[in-house]
C-alpha cells in the first residue's frame, strides 16, 4: 500500500462550511494542497442530504481527474454536532443541514467511491476548527509548539494542538476543547464572538441591517462609532482567550475565519486583555488550512495500527471444529438444527433486502457497525439500489444527562462494583431527536445501531449479536463504547458500566424484540457473517429447549491460574501464562452455537431463555422468570496459586447494595487434585471478627504478614469432594485443584479480603474489599461445625442394576442440590419438570439420549438437561466407571418462594 511518505501518494481533502465547500487534492511528502485542484461550491442550508452526498461526489470526481493516480483516502472537515469516529451527522435545529440529521456520510461515499479512490473505505472526519488548527500548525511549521487555532465566523470554533497532535481533554482545556458554550457575560460564549453578534450589535446601534462582517469593517473606514464595535469585540475575545491561552501554555494563536480577515480593527483591544502575549497568526485559507488538517488526520489513522481484538484466545471457526479431536473436550460444541439453513455469505442476505422503505438494524454492544453497513452498502451499490443510513446514536441524550442519569448505579470510582440499573434503553435516547429520524421517499432507508428499533420505523428487521468474551476483547482493544457513545480509559470502568447498566438494558431490548426479527446475524466475524433467518432461529431454539445441549465455553487466564485445563483441553491457544477460569455455563457471559452442514452461528443463551423460559426451567421458572438460576465454572490452581481470602455477600446486602435478587452461594466440586492440594473453608475454632479485621488492615495498611492459618482452617482436597461454601463464608482453594464450581448465577460479588501481596498480571494491585467482606461474614463457620456442616458427605439414594445415585447434601441456604450418578453401562433419568445441569466428571465418554436426539459428552463438559426433556438415558462408551454430577434448583425453595408470592420478573 501506499503511504503519506511515498512521494507521489495522492488524497482528497473536503472542508465543509455552512454556505459551501471545498475540495482538493492534496500530494505527499511534505503533504501540500495541490492549488490546481481547489473546487468550491455554494450549498444552501435547506439542501437535501441525498442531494448533498451527489454534491460532494461530484466534487470529488472532478479534481481526481486531474490527477494521474487514484488517491488513497479522503479526509473530510465538518463543523459539529457530528459522530467523527462513525461519519454520522448530529446537526439539528441550527437551521442548516437540517435533513442531515442521523445521516451517515461515510457508507454513502465509500460504496460509490470504488473504482475512484484506491481504498474507497479510508474515509475519516474531523471537527472543522480541529482541522484548522491541524493544518495550519502544518503550514507554518508550529508542530513543536502548543498552538489554539480559532475559527471566527457564523460561530466561534476551537481546537487544540500540542506536538503535532490533536488534543480534546485535560484539566489545561475546555471541556472537549469546545470554547463556543463556555459561559460569558449573560450568555455563553458564542453569543459574543460571532458573525451574529456583530450583525445584532450594529443593528441596535444604527438601526439598520447588513449583510455581513466584511460590510461592516468597510463602513468603519473613518467612522470611529463602527470601530467601536470591533473594538468591544476584540475585549470579549481577550477575555475569554487570555486566560485559556495561559492555562494551555499557548505559544501561538491561528485565527482563521470570515472575522479574522478584519484582525487589525481588534488587534490592540484583544492584546490590551493578555497578560502573556502568544504569537499571532492570520490564516490566508482556513479552507485550505482545514483541508490540509483532515487529510493528515486521516494519514495518522491510517498508520494507528488497530487491532479490533486484544487476546491471545482464538476467534470461533466459522465452520465445525477439528473432529479429530472429538473424543476430548471440545471447545466449539454445536447444536445440528433440523430445519432451515445458517448461511455465511453476507452477500446472499443482501440479495433478499427490500430495494425500498426501511431497514432497521438493531443489535447488541461490541458490534463492529462500520465495518458491517460498509459491506452491506457495497453490496446494496452492486444492486443498483438507492440508499441512506441512518446511525440511531445521533438520538442520544447529551453525555451530561446520561452521565447524571447512570450516576446512582456506577459505584463512583469503585474498580468492581455497581448497582444494576433500573431502567431501559430508551432512557438514553432523546424524544425529540428520535422523532427527527424521519425515512426518506424513493430510497432504501437504513436505521443502525444498538436500539434501532426504538425508532418505530416499519420494515425487515436484523439483529446483530455478540458473545460477551467477544465484547470483552474488543473493549480491551479499545474499539467498545458504552452506551451514549463513552468511550472510557480503564476497561474495568467499562466492563463495570457493561454489567451494571448496558448489558441489563440491551437483554431487555433483545428480549422484546426477539419475535419480530427477521434475520439473525452472528456479529464476532469479520468478514463472511453467519445469518439464518427468524423462522429458522425460532423453530432452532424451539429444537433445542427440549433436548440436551452444551454451550460454548470460554476461557481466561489471571494471576493465579494453573496448567490442568492447557494441557488438556485440545485446541485452547498456548501463547497465554495460564487458564484460570473456563466459563462452562455462565449464561449471562455464554453463547449457543447452532450449526448446519458444518457452518456455524452463535446467539446468545439468553435467546433461549426469552423464547422459552419455562421449557427450560420448568417449576423453577415460577421463581427465576428468564433469569438462568445455576452456573458452572471452572477454577485450575494446578501449578499455579492459592484464591484470595475471600467471601460473598448476603441475600439482603446483595440486594440493597448491587441490584441482585439472588446472592452468590457457591459449592466447590473436585475434578483433580493434586496429592498436597488443600482449600481453605471457615475460621478457626475462637476467632473473633475484630481480632481478624485488624490483622487484614496491618497488612493491607502496614504490610505487615498476614498469618492465613492462624485466622483460617485447611483441609486436604481430594478427587470428588464438595465443599459447601453459602454466602459469608471465609474460603478460597488452595493451589493444586481444579474446581468446578457449582453456585447460584450472579458471579462476580467476591469480596476479596487478603490476596497473598500480589498484582494482578498487569503488574497493577489487585483490588480488595475488606470493608464489605467484614461487614458480611459469617462467624458461626468456625471450629468443628466446619467439617460437619460445610464439606458434604455422599448419601446413596437410589441405585440399580448398573447405577447408584448420591445425593451430596447442600447447606440449607443454597437453593440448589447436587446429586452424582455413578454408571456402569447406563442410568434413565426423569427430570421432574426441573432443568438438569450436569458434567462428566470421571469417564472418558458418555452418550446422552432424549426423545428427540443423541449427544456425545466428554470428560469435563458440562452440559444442560432442559425440563422439557423429561426422561433421558445416559449411556456410558467408556471402559471405566462413569461418573456424572448434576444439579438442580430444590423442588421445596421453589415451592417456599411461590408461597411468597414474590416471582422474580
Amino acid at each position: 500500500m501506499q503511504t503519506f511518505k511515498d512521494v507521489n501518494s495522492y488524497y482528497i481533502g473536503i472542508d465543509i462550511g455552512g454556505s459551501h465547500f471545498s475540495t482538493g487534492v492534496l500530494r505527499g511528502h511534505p503533504l501540500e494542497l495541490l492549488p490546481d485542484t481547489i473546487l468550491t461550491k455554494t450549498i444552501h442550508p435547506d439542501i437535501l442530504a441525498y442531494d448533498f452526498l451527489h454534491e460532494i461526489l461530484e466534487s470529488i470526481k472532478f479534481v481526481c481527474s486531474g490527477i494521474q493516480d487514484q488517491p488513497l483516502g479522503v479526509g473530510i472537515s465538518i463543523p459539529g454536532p457530528f459522530i467523527y469516529e462513525s461519519g454520522t451527522s448530529c446537526i439539528a435545529g441550527l437551521e442548516k443541514f437540517e435533513d442531515f440529521f442521523g445521516v451517515n456520510l461515510k457508507h454513502f461515499l465509500a460504496t460509490k467511491l470504488v473504482g475512484i479512490v484506491k481504498f474507497p473505505n479510508n474515509i475519516s472526519f474531523l471537527n472543522d476548527a480541529d482541522s484548522f488548527a491541524l493544518g495550519e500548525c502544518h503550514l507554518k511549521n508550529l508542530s513543536s509548539k502548543n498552538v489554539i487555532g480559532i475559527t471566527l465566523g457564523t460561530g466561534i470554533g476551537s481546537g487544540f494542538i500540542k506536538a503535532g497532535k490533536i488534543v480534546t481533554e485535560g484539566q489545561e482545556l475546555p471541556a472537549d476543547g469546545n470554547i463556543y458554550n463556555i459561559p460569558y457575560k449573560s450568555g455563553k460564549v458564542e453569543d459574543w464572538l460571532s458573525t451574529r453578534w456583530f450583525l445584532r450589535s450594529y443593528r441596535e446601534h444604527f438601526n439598520e441591517s447588513v449583510k455581513n462582517v466584511e460590510e461592516i469593517a468597510k463602513l468603519a473606514e473613518g467612522k470611529p462609532e463602527v470601530l467601536h464595535l470591533f473594538k468591544s469585540f476584540g475585549h470579549h475575545l481577550g477575555d475569554v482567550l487570555s486566560p485559556i491561552a495561559e492555562k494551555f501554555q499557548a505559544n501561538s494563536i491561528v485565527f482563521g475565519g470570515g472575522i479574522s480577515k478584519s484582525f487589525p480593527l481588534f488587534e490592540d483591544a484583544f492584546y490590551s486583555k493578555c497578560e502573556n502575549k502568544p504569537e499571532i497568526y492570520i490564516s490566508k485559507e482556513t479552507s485550505q488550512a482545514a483541508m490540509v488538517g483532515a487529510v493528515l488526520y486521516l494519514i495518522s489513522k491510517e498508520s494507528r495500527l488497530n487491532s479490533k481484538r486484544n487476546t491471545a484466545q482464538f476467534l470461533m471457526p466459522k465452520k465445525g471444529f477439528d473432529t479429530n479431536i472429538s473424543k476430548h473436550y471440545n471447545i466449539y460444541p454445536t447444536f445440528e438444527i433440523s430445519s432451515g439453513d445458517i448461511h455465511q455469505n453476507l452477500s446472499d442476505l443482501i440479495q433478499q433486502l427490500p430495494s425500498k422503505g426501511c431497514l432497521i438494524i438493531d443489535g447488541y454492544q461490541g458490534t463492529d457497525w462500520n465495518h458491517i453497513l460498509t459491506l452491506l452498502a457495497l453490496g446494496l451499490e452492486k444492486r443498483k439500489i438507492n440508499f441512506l443510513t441512518y446511525d440511531i446514536c445521533s438520538a442520544y441524550k447529551s453525555p451530561k444527562e446520561i452521565e447524571d442519569m447512570l450516576q446512582p448505579f456506577l459505584g463512583g470510582l469503585d474498580p468492581v462494583f455497581g448497582k444494576l440499573y433500573s431502567g431501559k434503553l430508551n432512557d438514553f435516547f432523546d424524544g425529540e431527536l428520535l422523532e427527527r429520524l424521519q425515512p426518506k421517499p424513493d430510497v432504501l432507508n437504513i436505521i443502525y445501531g444498538c436500539g434501532a428499533a426504538l425508532s418505530k420505523w416499519e420494515g425487515v428487521l436484523v439483529y446483530i449479536d455478540m458473545p460477551k468474551n467477544e465484547i470483552q476483547y474488543r473493549s480491551r482493544a479499545g474499539i467498545v463504547y458504552n452506551l451514549g457513545n463513552v468511550l472510557p480509559e480503564d476497561k474495568k470502568q467499562q466492563y463495570k458500566r457493561m454489567y451494571f447498566v448496558d448489558w441489563p438494558v440491551l437483554n431487555t431490548h433483545k428480549h422484546q424484540l426477539i419475535g419480530a426479527i427477521d434475520y439473525f446475524i452472528d456479529g464476532q466475524y469479520f468478514d463472511d457473517f453467519s445469518w439464518a433467518t427468524g423462522t429458522t432461529i425460532h423453530e432452532a431454539l424451539r429444537e433445542i429447549s427440549s433436548n440436551a445441549f452444551r454451550v460454548r465455553p470460554w476461557f481466561e487466564p489471571g494471576i493465579w491460574g494453573g496448567t490442568w485445563m492447557k494441557e488438556n483441553f485440545k485446541g485452547l491457544a498456548q501463547n497465554v501464562p495460564n487458564y484460570a477460569w473456563s466459563f462452562e455455563l455462565i449464561v449471562p457471559e455464554n453463547g449457543i452455537v447452532f450449526s448446519k452442514n458444518d457452518t456455524l452461528l452463535e446467539i446468545s443463551f439468553d435467546f433461549l431463555m426469552f423464547y422459552d423460559s419455562k421449557a427450560i426451567l420448568g417449576n423453577a421458572s415460577s421463581v427465576f422468570g428468564t433469569y438462568f438460576p445455576i452456573r458452572f465454572d471452572y477454577l485450575d490452581t494446578v501449578k499455579g496459586q492459592n484464591l484470595s481470602v475471600q467471601c460473598h455477600p448476603t441475600p439482603e446486602y446483595i440486594s440493597a447494595n448491587f441490584g441482585e435478587k439472588f446472592t452468590q452461594d457457591e459449592t466447590y466440586y473436585i475434578l483433580e487434585a493434586d496429592k498436597d492440594a488443600q482449600v481453605y473453608l471457615g475460621f478457626q475454632e475462637g476467632v473473633e471478627k475484630e481480632d481478624f479485621k485488624e490483622a487484614l488492615y496491618r497488612n493491607y495498611q502496614e504490610k505487615e504478614p498476614f498469618l492465613v492459618e492462624k485466622y483460617i482452617q485447611k483441609f486436604d482436597s481430594n478427587k470428588h469432594d464438595l465443599f459447601l461454601i453459602p454466602h459469608g463464608t471465609v474460603h478460597c482453594s488452595g493451589a493444586g485443584n481444579v474446581v468446578l464450581e457449582i453456585s447460584s448465577t450472579p458471579y462476580i460479588f467476591t469480596f476479596k479480603m487478603f490476596d497473598w501481596d500480589r498484582v494482578d498480571l498487569d503488574g497493577n494491585p489487585r483490588p480488595l474489599n475488606i470493608e464489605r467482606g467484614l461487614e458480611n461474614l459469617d462467624m458461626s463457620c468456625k471450629g468443628n461445625v466446619v467439617e460437619t456442616d460445610y464439606i458434604s458427605k455422599p448419601v446413596l439414594v437410589d441405585s440399580g442394576k448398573y447405577w447408584n445415585k448420591f445425593n451430596l447434601p447442600t447447606h440449607p441456604k443454597h437453593y440448589y442440590e447436587i446429586n452424582r450418578f455413578e454408571l456402569e453401562t447406563q442410568v434413565q433419568i426423569e427430570t421432574r419438570n426441573q432443568c438438569h445441569i450436569l458434567n462428566l466428571v470421571e469417564g472418558s465418554e458418555i452418550e446422552v439420549l432424549t426423545k428427540n436426539r443423541k449427544i456425545r459428552i466428554n470428560f469435563a463438559e458440562t452440559f444442560v438437561i432442559p425440563a422439557a426433556v423429561g426422561i433421558y438415558t445416559i449411556l456410558n462408551l467408556g471402559s471405566s466407571k462413569a461418573k456424572v454430577i448434576q444439579a438442580n434448583v430444590k423442588p421445596e425453595f421453589c415451592e417456599t418462594y411461590n408461597l411468597k408470592n414474590n416471582e422474580i420478573k
